[in-house]
């Protein structure tokens, strides 16, 4: 007997199609026969798994967080012994640094430049499933001493909020210095409220990765 596709491997293959073809014709020009024909499969097989492409591209990102999910609790298990407050220093340093996040963020950044909207639409969930994982190591930090917050989830979410979109330019348009000036604002706030994190070696490494990120961004849009 011949043997049965895979799910798992078709829904990849369909995935990694329609994101070659968002990033290289722009969402909006994409359409799911576009993804039939590059995926090299048939229509009723794309439509199984999938009756938009925008479920498609929310698939995709799922995708994409679950291993950015994946690296930072690899990430926390190689520091254990260290402060909640130490964890969450080099987990920044470490996601403004780590090549492999940046290269994968680029190609969605390139697709939200012609589409926006794609992007704004995933904002909400994605914050508030990496303040879950951000909100247990302040809470950790709160046990052993190192954070002093009274508010693990919300000072979380608010962090999140502000460092990954209100300090981004693609979000909230705006130059290089008023970028940083941001910044030492956040880093004055999380520390009046007791989670001091972000230190000037990590705003130091988001300018530059936020020059560079854009750069590419630009490059390849």
């Amino acid at each position: 007997m011949p043997r049965k596709n895979n799910p798992q491997e078709t829904v990849e293959r369909i995935l990694n199609a329609s994101m070659k073809l968002f990033h290289e014709k722009g969402f909006d020009n994409t359409s799911m026969q576009d993804i039939v024909n590059a995926s090299d499969m048939s229509k009723g097989a794309i439509f199984y798994h999938f009756k938009s492409k925008e479920e498609v591209f929310q698939a995709a990102m799922e995708v994409q967080y679950k291993h950015v999910e994946n690296v930072m609790f690899e990430w926390l298990a190689e520091l254990k012994g260290l402060s909640a407050k130490e964890k969450l220093i080099t987990l920044l340093k470490r996601n403004v640094s780590d090549r492999e996040l940046t290269s994968a963020s680029i190609d969605v950044a390139v697709i939200g430049l012609r589409s926006p909207h794609l992007v704004l639409a995933n904002m909400r969930g994605n914050v508030m499933k990496s303040a879950h994982l951000l909100a247990g190591v302040i809470r950790e930090g709160v046990e052993d001493g190192s954070f002093t917050t009274e508010s693990p989830q919300e000072c979380a979410e608010v962090f999140l909020q502000l460092f990954n979109y209100w300090c981004d330019p693609f979000f909230f348009t705006c130059d290089m210095p008023t970028v940083k000036k941001r910044l030492l604002f956040l880093q004055k706030l999380m520390k009046q409220i007791g989670v001091d994190i972000l230190t000037d070696e990590i705003i130091a490494l988001t300018m530059q990765y936020t020059e560079d990120f854009y750069r590419e961004v630009t490059k390849h849009g």
